[in-house]
This record gives C-alpha cells, structure tokens and sequence, in this order.
C-alpha cells in the first residue's frame, strides 16, 4: 500500500501547489536570491506513467511497482557510477539559470524532513543578505514513459516558491514540467527533446552517460524557465 500511494504521489501532476503570478512591483525589488537547498531525491526515477501490469487489480499494481522500482534503482546504481549526484547536479543547473538570468544568487543551506518532499514550514531569518529566499522542491527527476510501446524520456517536476525574505510573504508559486503528461494541470509546460528517448529500459540504462546528459539538459531548462518567470 506505501509503494502505491508513493507512486501516486509521484506523479500526481493534478496534485500541483496553488499559483501565484509574479507581481511586476515586486519584481523590480528583488535582485538577490537565497536559492535555499532544494528538496531533490538522489534517485533518478525510471517509471512509466501507465504501466501494463497496473491492468490487473492489486497485485498487478503491486507487480508493477516492483518492477518500476527495481529499474530505478539499476539505473540510479548506474548514475552514481558516473558520478553523477541528482540533488547537486540540480543546484548547479539551477544557480547558473538564476545567474543567467540577472539575479545574484546565495546558495543557502537549510534541514528538511528526511524524503520528505515539499515548500518549507519555516524560513531562515532575514539577515539582510539577499532580497528573497527561494524554495524548491520536485516531484519527480528521470525518465517517465506514458506506457507500454511508449519512449521513455527525461522527466523532471519542479514545484518553485519565492519568498520575501523579511517578512516570508508568497512573492510568486508556480510548477514547472519537463515532459508533462495530460495538460500539466495548469504548470509550465516544457517538451522534452526527442534526442534522447529510449524506447525501452535496455537501451536507457545500456547508454547511462548520454541519459545523463538528457537529464541535465532538462534540469537546465527548468532553471532557465523558472529564471525566466523571474525576470
């Protein structure tokens, strides 16, 4: 029942935050940025959004979910051969996406509940030191397909809240998808490059350095997305 109810957390687009327009007068008022460690699994997700076996009542759902779980893990295994560390890999591609667009930005650390995937409670005190804090989290970083016969390619939900930092007023909230399925529930919705589809979990995780460079190409068009809704 856990890996069900994981799995429809996983990919509950339609279970999206609330949105909020960036307000142009507060826009022209925040010029630094306290990028705030963001809520990222260091598992990089091979799932299909549709599996086949889900078809066959319980225990095909739970069939499914093993067999999900077990491709992530190869390919997540596969990943960190390569030196490649999900939630770092993010923050670089984030910072250099608020950078590219204008803001300075201060890599701020903070403790978040362990997997435990959402904005934060609490924010740190203003010291003066950056204009807004920036909290992020993800629902989902790796490759989804929609189904059987279907490609996998780079995933990646983004969930973005800016913060003023005196007084931790919601300056902006939106969702930011890389390979949505349905229509995005009213996110951001960026294609995913079809350069890097796999058309089954063979070929995915027999070329991990060429995935993982789909992956971070589609981290990097988050960050730049969300710095443009920043600008």
């Amino acid at each position: 029942m856990l890996a069900l109810l994981a799995l429809a957390s996983l990919l509950g687009a339609c279970a999206a935050p609330k949105y909020r327009p960036y307000d142009p007068a507060a826009r022209t008022k925040v010029m630094s940025i306290g990028l705030l460690t963001p809520a990222v699994s260091d598992t990089v997700a091979v799932r299909m959004e549709v599996h086949p076996g889900q078809s066959f009542g319980v225990v095909g759902m739970l069939i499914a979910e093993g067999d999900m779980e077990g491709k992530t893990g190869q390919f997540t295994r596969a990943a960190k051969g390569k030196g490649f560390v999900c939630s770092k890999t993010f923050l670089t591609q984030l910072d250099a996406g608020l950078r590219g667009g204008g803001y300075d930005v201060k890599t701020i650390e903070v403790t978040r509940p362990y997997h435990e995937y959402a904005f934060l409670e609490q924010y740190p005190k203003a010291d003066g030191s950056v204009d807004a804090y920036l909290d992020l989290y993800t629902d989902v970083v790796g490759y989804i397909a929609a189904g059987g016969g279907t490609p996998y390619r780079p995933t990646v939900y983004l969930n973005v809240r800016l913060v003023r930092a005196t007084d931790h007023k919601v300056l902006y909230q939106d969702r930011i998808t890389y390979n949505a399925f349905g229509d995005g529930g009213g996110a951001i919705t960026l294609t995913a490059a079809k350069d890097y589809e796999y058309w089954n979990f063979d070929a995915l995780v027999a070329d991990p350095a060429r995935a993982l460079e789909g992956l971070q190409i589609a981290m990097r068009a988050t960050g730049d997305e969300l710095a443009r809704q920043l600008r």
